[in-house]
């Protein structure tokens, strides 16, 4: 500034022009330190928010790290949440299935020990009943035999008076005997006698249908008689069917079956029963029994109202009953399933809504060493 202004004093010019070239020198100059003072400034603050941009950068770099390495940790997270969802699933799924076997289990276990109890209630039964209907039955030929005798003589006596001609004589017992009818009286005692020994042989059947369903040796395996177990078992049901169930055999000539008698017997029990309620009104069951190789086959079949499919694929399953509440448990078929089951047989069916319903079961002759086993420990 002081060399400029020293320059311009030695300007041949005058005063005015040289104070007007200082002014105007100042103001330049001042601009140019207003507009040096910009420029710096703006470096300055270029720098500053270069130094914050890269800050910030730096910071969102930071941060971007922090949730890339959250969203991996979050990731692992929801995996090993999944392992755990699908294993607790698993574990869910085998938990109720053991909920369900133990509940299947301890109704068998109670069906048992009932079935144990009741063979032991009717077996003292059986027996209180089988001495006074052998006594009755015993009877009842001896008893025939007299009144044929005693009207034998009647007729004799009857004889001998036409002949001799002795009515005048017997005539009070003729009137006797016109006025309390004996020919009829003597017919009524020849039903009487007959209805004793329809009735005799009922109870006698009824007792041996209760000796053969609930035997003592339920739990021990033997050879059985399929047919036999069918007709004990419709012995017991008869009073629920008689009046309003027709029931017709097809009975094959069967090899005796190596099993648990009483348990096959309460297969039977409830797939009869089944039937029978199924049936409104009057209706036919029909019982078929054959022999193919060394399988037993039994085919029960009725004409009651039938399946639907959802019905049908669930019949078997623990619990599930159609029945209204308080009328049955759901466990018939599925204890009877069971049963065939450890009997290495099959249980089959067949129905259709309004059409009726089928059973079919298999039993081997013989069964297997596993089962044998079974058998042993059972005992």
């Amino acid at each position: 500034m002081e060399d400029f202004t020293a320059h311009i004093q030695t300007l041949p010019i005058k005063e005015e022009d040289k104070e007007y070239l200082l002014k105007r020198f100042k103001d330049e100059q001042k601009k140019n330190t207003i507009l040096e003072f910009k420029f710096m400034r703006t470096e300055v603050d270029k720098t500053a928010i270069t130094n914050i941009l890269n800050a910030s950068i730096d910071e969102i770099n930071k941060q971007k790290k922090i949730i890339e390495d959250s969203k991996d940790k979050i990731n692992l997270t929801l995996t090993e949440v999944d392992k755990q969802k699908k294993l607790v699933d698993v574990k869910n799924t085998a938990l109720n299935k053991l909920l369900n076997d133990l509940r299947e289990a301890q109704q068998q276990l109670v069906m048992s020990e009932k079935m144990a109890s009741l063979g032991q209630l009717t077996a003292g039964v059986a027996h209180e009943i089988n001495n006074p209907i052998n006594f009755v039955s015993a009877n009842i030929k001896p008893l025939k035999e007299d009144l044929l005798e005693l009207m034998e003589s009647i007729h004799q006596y009857e004889a001998i008076i036409k002949e001799n001609k002795l009515q005048p004589i017997f005539e009070k017992v003729s009137q006797f005997n016109a006025k309390n009818d004996l020919a009829y009286t003597m017919q009524e005692i020849h039903e009487l006698i007959k209805g004793i020994e329809e009735g005799a042989r009922r109870t006698a059947e009824i007792v041996k249908g209760l000796r053969n369903f609930s035997r003592m040796d339920q739990n021990v395996v033997k050879k059985a008689n399929i047919n036999e177990g069918l007709d004990a078992t419709l012995a017991l049901l008869h009073s629920v069917y008689k009046d309003h169930i027709e029931i017709t055999k097809d009975y094959g000539a069967l090899t005796e079956v190596e099993c648990f008698p009483g348990e096959i017997n309460q297969v039977f029990m409830n797939i009869l029963s089944n039937a029978i309620q199924a049936i409104t009104g009057r209706g036919k069951i029909h019982i078929r029994t054959w022999q193919e190789n060394k399988v037993v086959k039994i085919a029960i079949k009725d004409n009651g109202s039938g399946m639907d499919e959802v019905t049908k694929n669930k019949v078997f399953d623990p619990f599930f009953t159609t029945k209204d509440v308080g009328k049955g448990t759901g466990l018939g078929l599925s204890i009877s399933y069971g049963i065939i089951e450890k009997h290495s047989g099959k249980i089959q069916l067949s129905s259709a809504l309004g059409k009726g319903t089928e059973f079919t079961i298999q039993l081997p002759m013989v069964q297997n060493k596993h089962f044998e086993i079974k058998k042993d420990i059972r005992k």
